[in-house]
């Protein structure tokens, strides 16, 4: 029964496979005026599965009839109707060799400019720059003014993106007069008005507020006398900022949240986000912190969906961390910690290698101390309730201080370490090499040695023996013990599924030459063996779930 039934559903998708296909053969016969007309009727519904008869239709007529020029525009048209980005990049491609195919360099150029836009709406900053600097390498003296302005614009977009503010707002003012002297047409129009935009951000961000204020006034009104709503919601949404700033934050909360619906309808993370920042920020300033915690942790929801944020809203995560310790909520302040981490690690991958101005509210090595005390709290805390529940007062004194003792890896002895023989320069040099050696894990090496350590830093055992007792206040064994169980402990606080690693699982997870190895070190560092302290996790787990 279930084998006849597929055959029907496979039947009934044949045929209508087969009725598309004779749909779109019908339709190719039509003249481009009318499949035009039909494709635009949907640029307000993008994502209704209709229109791909007419863009199909539209290809295989110019195909049949080789006309290349034709065929540019209707893979442009796949582009902007399709969602995905793999899908998207298949249409540019195609574009670009069509381009080509037609000799006309501005469509070469305008092939290399759409597929440079897909990397940026998808937050590909370097090839986006690669086919945007493709596309200013072409230009020539027979390129349109019209073309080479929108190479500038996009070069422009790229590096107000990097931050790079000052030379972004030049490029924004080239195009702004250009633009301008032409906006009785509607592209030249809504390039200018886009400029404004730019520009209006670029103020704010120099702390330019009057200025800012004016260019969005601007907008916002020759938006509304073209009736253009795309533009009339971005520059409502840059005036709200403008408010914030001019601590207005009453306005600014009434103007965000009604146009939070279309930047969701719209998929525009990015200034979906720098909405809920000032949103965020605006409650943060009327002292209602439940409410702003609300909309920071809505950019997290983002940044996870999307592994993109926007350094301007970066602090998010500082308040976040703020406010999950204030509650002693340390598992969730460990957890936005290890977000910000990881957003900092993206930026460093897909900004900062070309841009050097990204600023960081954060020291990484500041964040990665804050960690470990949180991660010292995680450990600490569930194991003293325990203590509070299962032991007279008198020994869980005892056990709490030998706890105590045993449990700060990072405590710096009081007795100096005669290190004057060691050169400040190469004190510094090693002192950053083993902040490099923590941050990239290479503690998980099971057989590191002092003197394979040395070799790699280029220095000697007893130069790096003496730095590692003087900044960590143990010895060299204790403090790679330290950092491997510290490793272990995170990934048993951060995830469910290593409680069910065995222990010698877990020992080769963290480097260890052994299970024996492994339960001891562990021991001495949270005086607990590792099946009793995975046990007391998966309890809390329960509890709190």
């Amino acid at each position: 029964m279930k084998t006849y039934l597929q055959l029907i559903i496979g039947y009934i998708l044949f045929c209508l496979s087969i009725e598309n296909v004779f749909a779109i053969d019908i339709l190719s016969a039509q003249t481009n005026e009318y499949l035009v007309q039909k494709i635009d009727s949907f640029q307000y519904d993008k994502n209704n599965p209709e229109v791909w008869k007419y863009i199909n239709a539209y290809i295989l007529k110019a195909k049949i009839r080789k006309d290349n020029k034709t065929l540019f525009y209707g893979y442009k048209e796949g582009i902007f109707y399709s969602n995905d980005y793999s899908s998207k990049l298949r249409y540019a491609d195609s574009t670009i060799i069509t381009a080509q195919k037609t000799r006309n360099n501005d469509f070469v150029i305008q092939s290399y400019l759409s597929k440079g836009l897909i990397h940026f709406q998808f937050k590909k900053f370097q090839p986006a720059l690669e086919n945007y600097l493709i596309a200013e390498k072409k230009l020539n003296n027979k390129s349109s003014e019209y073309i080479s302005y929108k190479v500038i614009f996009n070069l422009a977009l790229i590096k107000f993106h990097l931050k790079q503010f000052s030379e972004s707002d030049v490029l924004f003012q080239k195009c702004s007069s250009y633009f301008e002297k032409y906006s009785s047409n509607e592209n030249h129009h809504a390039y200018f008005l886009n400029t404004l935009y730019y520009r209006a951000q670029i103020l704010q961000f120099q702390q330019k507020y009057k200025r800012a204020s004016q260019l969005n006034q601007q907008g916002l009104r020759l938006s509304q006398q073209k009736e253009n709503a795309y533009f009339i919601h971005y520059f409502w949404i840059s005036t709200a900022i403008d408010y914030y700033f001019d601590k207005n934050y009453q306005q600014t909360i009434y103007i965000l949240t009604k146009e939070i619906y279309y930047l969701e309808k719209q998929e525009d993370f990015y200034t979906l986000g720098k909405a809920y920042f000032y949103l965020g920020k605006s409650f943060e300033k009327l002292n209602q912190l439940e409410k702003s915690i609300e909309y920071f942790e809505k950019i997290d929801q983002l940044f996870n969906q999307y592994e993109f944020l926007d350094s301007e809203v970066r602090s998010t995560y500082k308040g976040l961390i703020k406010y999950s310790a204030k509650n002693n909520d340390f598992q969730n302040q460990l957890y936005y910690i290890n977000q910000l981490l990881k957003l900092d690690s993206l930026t460093q991958r897909n900004v900062v290698k070309l841009s050097p101005i990204i600023q960081k509210e954060y020291d990484e090595k500041e964040l990665l101390k804050l960690k470990k005390n949180v991660e010292f709290k995680l450990r600490f805390y569930p194991f003293l309730i325990g203590l509070v529940i299962l032991l007279s007062s008198i020994s869980m004194f005892v056990i709490y201080k030998r706890f105590y003792k045993s449990s700060l890896p990072t405590r710096k002895k009081t007795i100096s370490l005669p290190i004057t023989d060691i050169p400040p320069e190469i004190l510094l040099d090693i002192s950053k090499q083993l902040d490099e050696f923590e941050v990239n894990q290479q503690f998980l090496q099971p057989t590191l040695t002092l003197s394979q350590l040395a070799k790699s830093f280029k220095t000697n055992s007893a130069y790096l023996s003496k730095i590692i007792n003087l900044e960590k206040g143990t010895n060299f064994s204790n403090y790679i013990n330290h950092l491997k169980v510290n490793y272990i402990l995170n990934l048993l606080t951060n995830s469910k599924k290593f409680h069910q690693h065995s222990i010698s699982d877990l020992a080769e997870l963290g480097g260890f030459t052994s299970a024996r190895h492994f339960s001891d070190a562990f021991f001495q560092i949270t005086s607990l063996r590792p099946n009793e302290y995975i046990r007391q996790l998966k309890s809390q787990f329960n509890t709190h779930n």
